[in-house]
């Protein structure tokens, strides 16, 4: 929960939400992350619908992690 803390601030843009989720959960997992074992799902405030990432959208979000 401290790295939420610290990294959250209240003018990040979707995508680096998303990269701060992942790389938490990275942090944390000890089999690691991977298209398999993890979901991204996002409500946007602007249409109110929800949309799932798919499995080529959270390689590309999880190749990025350090």
């Amino acid at each position: 929960m401290t790295t939420l803390k610290e990294q959250y601030h209240s003018t990040m843009g979707l995508e680096e939400a998303e990269k701060m989720i992942l790389q938490t959960l990275k942090n944390v997992m000890e089999d690691g992350i991977n298209r398999d074992n993890v979901e991204v799902t996002v409500i946007r405030s602007d249409t109110k619908k929800m949309v799932s990432r798919t499995p080529d959208q959270l390689d590309a979000i999880i190749s990025q992690l350090s």
